[in-house]
């Protein structure tokens, strides 16, 4: 609240100061700072505004640890990192502010609508701030919504894709495609090719940033033993170096280990795309490199769990997987994301068996939608 009770006293200044010191068709700047899948999900904004507006500089302010997917993508000229934990309270948000300004921005698209990212455009002092309005609102948020010059609404019936580039109109940029992309670094397709060797494989994601979308090791593990025994198969765990531990161990009570490999840890953000397109298919709860694979057009099967999944995979070859006898509805979407359950049980994703999963798993594989 402190912040836009400071930004509502400025706001008179800033607005006078805005225009004396703004700089018509100068730089854009897209503001997501939220986790990897997110920011895959941003990708199409990238592109339009690079092909509507290809003469002015286009900059992101990303999170550290999503920074490095844009390393590679020839849409992005600048990569601004904002690490929360150095730039805390107001006189952190007042420095970074600062730096923004001196880039002479003349326009920002707020994609994850959070108090500092409101702010610190209106401080730097962008002329032109377009936000996404998520359709979860409190009284803070709304009132920082009124120091925004457009806001884009966002609504469950339109996926975060379509409110992002909804606010591209904003702009006056039109015509828009969904399409999402992601790049690799140099090198990374001999490194993926001589680590997945010859062979087919089914990619399985272990990790997720939220405890309660979570569908256990217990259940990866049963689904892996189901694939190798019951399709010739290889299977390969997808997941970042904190995911190694718990790959390995369910690789240590599988019995065919000469059909199973580890990759966790093992290849960077910007190095991953290459090991997923050479994937059969892909299988995962809601989760930063399930969207990675929409991306690149493999084959997925999402376990949702408590994702309204107004945030989703788009490709055609992609299964959502629910458990339909849930009680409780859908609790977690784009804007609104709870880590515990209330219910106290998990079952709307502990509900979902691996022999429900490995179903779907079989059914792609003999339609031909897994390659």
């Amino acid at each position: 609240m402190i912040y836009a009770v400071i930004s509502y006293i400025l706001y008179p200044l800033i607005w006078l100061l805005s225009r004396a010191f703004s700089t018509p068709g100068g730089p854009v700047l897209v503001i997501q700072t939220a986790k990897i899948g997110d920011m895959i999900c941003s990708t199409p904004v990238f592109r339009e505004i690079k092909r509507a507006f290809p003469d002015r500089r286009l900059s992101v302010m990303a999170a550290p640890s999503s920074a490095g997917l844009l390393r590679c993508n020839p849409r992005v000229d600048e990569i601004i990192e904002f690490d929360r934990k150095r730039y805390g309270g107001i006189s952190g948000k007042l420095a970074f502010a600062s730096k923004i300004r001196k880039k002479g921005f003349g326009a920002a698209v707020i994609l994850l609508p959070n108090s500092e990212n409101i702010v610190i455009p209106l401080w730097a002092l962008i002329p032109v701030r377009v936000c996404v309005y998520p359709d979860f609102a409190g009284a803070t948020m709304k009132a920082l919504m009124s120091l925004n010059t457009s806001v884009e609404r966002h609504s469950a019936e339109r996926t975060s894709i379509e409110t992002y580039i909804g606010a591209l109109r904003h702009l006056g940029i039109t015509g828009c495609s969904t399409d999402k992309e992601v790049y690799s670094c140099p090198g990374a397709s001999e490194k993926a090719r001589a680590f997945l060797r010859d062979g087919r494989y089914v990619g399985m994601v272990l990790g997720t940033a939220n405890p309660l979308k979570d569908w256990g090791s217990g259940r990866m593990k049963e689904l892996a033993g189901l694939i190798l025994s019951r399709t010739p198969y290889s299977v390969v765990f997808l997941g970042g170096p904190q995911d190694r531990a718990a790959a390995s161990g369910i690789i240590d009570g599988l019995g065919e280990k000469a059909r199973v490999l580890n990759s966790c840890g093992s290849f960077s953000l910007l190095e991953m795309p290459e090991v997923i397109k050479r994937l059969s298919l892909v299988v995962g709860v809601d989760t930063g490199l399930i969207y990675m694979a929409d991306a690149l057009g493999v084959a997925l099967i999402v376990i949702a769990g408590p994702c309204v999944m107004d945030q989703r995979p788009t490709g055609a070859r992609s299964v959502i997987v629910r458990n339909t006898a849930s009680k409780c509805p859908p609790c977690v979407s784009i804007f609104k994301t709870p880590y515990e359950c209330r219910m106290e049980h998990r079952e709307c994703v502990t509900g979902i068996t691996a022999e429900e999963v490995m179903h779907r798993v079989s059914e792609m594989l003999r339609t031909g939608q897994a390659l």
